[in-house]
């Protein structure tokens, strides 16, 4: 404890590209926390993220994380082969876990680690981070706003006269596009069999669940699980969700873009930096949000401005003969991490706990299904319970 602030002493296990673009810098960069530790069965990797990011020593073993005396939270940031096998020690040594997603890759895990979170009173956050998008938050506001009326502007054919409501008029259709560059995927996603579908999946059917009032009851996956995919989602009321994500994108172009339609209104949130809605004549019809930190050199925002600013980018770093920077937007990792902290210090809702990520998990594995099949498969309410 530090004049009142409570310091969260870290170790990172798994010390890959995840950690080192994403979770290390936040954590050097966050005075709530002190990276003790940092893990990773390379012992270069791990020798190199302690002298990169300070952390106080370098660790090849999980299981002397596990042990050590002198953490208190542990950020899993490994593929999904370590999950349970990691996450119940920590919790029963006395730990609190933030845990990439997904939460595990099978129902005996994700069980067994709701069971060891309930027993041992310690909170498991998952890396859902996009529910901390600043972006994302003013979409789901938006969206909740919409959902619950009145409708929106006026239509073009008055149907006031007891004319015939349809059923339909009152559900809630949500587009998610992801466009994808396999270029910018490291080996493992070519030999995985769960593919993009079960590993990047989850981040977008978490937020399908997040934004629909009803429980989703059937899903269908036309394409392989590695990527080239479409995905539909049928909901309780009626309302479908539409995930649609291609490889062979171009990584220069923004890769994600949500449209939703409720009670006769639009709302849009492209890439984490630009909001749109029509149909509220109270609200703006366009708000923009900065680039993450890193990104600042570009000052131009919204969709024409970040296309603008590539495009500038692009002929700076050629006249330079320099590589050409990426504009890195935020996507909440930050933010993420910083609720997690609130919560564990009473303050706040844990921002994505293992009852809300067992269900995201659970639909994601039987999209596995669908895709192997070609066929659609129920969601039932066994599929939805954390168990």
């Amino acid at each position: 404890m530090l004049c009142g602030v409570k310091i969260h002493r870290v170790a990172v296990v798994g010390c890959g590209a995840l950690a080192r673009h994403v979770h290390l810098p936040n954590i050097r960069k966050n005075s709530r926390m002190k990276l003790v530790a940092a893990c990773d069965m390379d012992v270069a990797a791990a020798e190199s993220a302690r002298a990169d990011f300070g952390a106080e020593r370098a660790e090849t073993d999980w299981r002397k994380v596990v042990a050590a005396k002198d953490v208190d939270l542990c950020v899993l940031s490994t593929h999904t082969n370590l999950r349970g096998e990691f996450i119940i020690p920590a919790l029963e040594s006395g730990k609190a876990v933030y845990t990439e997603k997904p939460l595990a890759p099978s129902l005996e895990d994700m069980r067994a680690i709701v069971r060891a979170s309930r027993a041992t009173g310690r909170a498991v956050c998952v890396g859902h981070n996009r529910r901390s998008s600043p972006a994302m938050l003013e979409f789901r506001r938006l969206l909740e706003k919409a959902r619950r009326g009145p409708r929106g502007t006026t239509p073009s054919m008055d149907r006031s006269e007891g004319r015939a409501h349809l059923p339909e008029e009152d559900q809630m259709q949500l587009l998610i596009r992801i466009n994808d560059d396999a270029r910018s995927w490291k080996h493992w996603i070519f030999s995985d069999a769960e593919g993009i579908l079960f590993a990047e999946m989850v981040h977008y059917i978490d937020l399908a669940l997040w934004f629909n009032a009803a429980p989703a009851v059937r899903a269908y996956v036309e394409g392989k699980a590695i990527g080239n995919f479409g995905v539909v989602l049928r909901f309780a009321d009626g309302s479908t969700t539409l995930m649609h994500h291609t490889l062979v994108g171009n990584f220069d172009y923004p890769k994600e873009l949500f449209e939703a339609t409720a009670n006769n209104i639009t709302v849009a949130m492209d890439q984490h930096f630009e909001v749109r809605q029509i149909g509220m004549r109270d609200e703006p019809t366009l708000r923009v949000f900065d680039y993450a930190s890193e990104s600042s050199w570009a000052k131009r925002k919204g969709m024409t401005g970040y296309m603008a600013e590539q495009e500038e980018e692009a002929r700076r770093a050629a006249a330079e003969k320099r590589p050409t920077r990426w504009i890195n937007v935020n996507k909440g990792h930050s933010e993420h991490l910083d609720r997690f902290l609130d919560h564990l210090e009473g303050r706040g809702e844990n921002p994505c706990s293992v009852e809300s990520a067992v269900p995201v998990t659970r639909v994601a594995l039987r999209l596995l299904e669908s895709s192997a099949s070609g066929l659609p498969v129920k969601i039932s309410p066994d599929d939805l319970a954390v168990g």
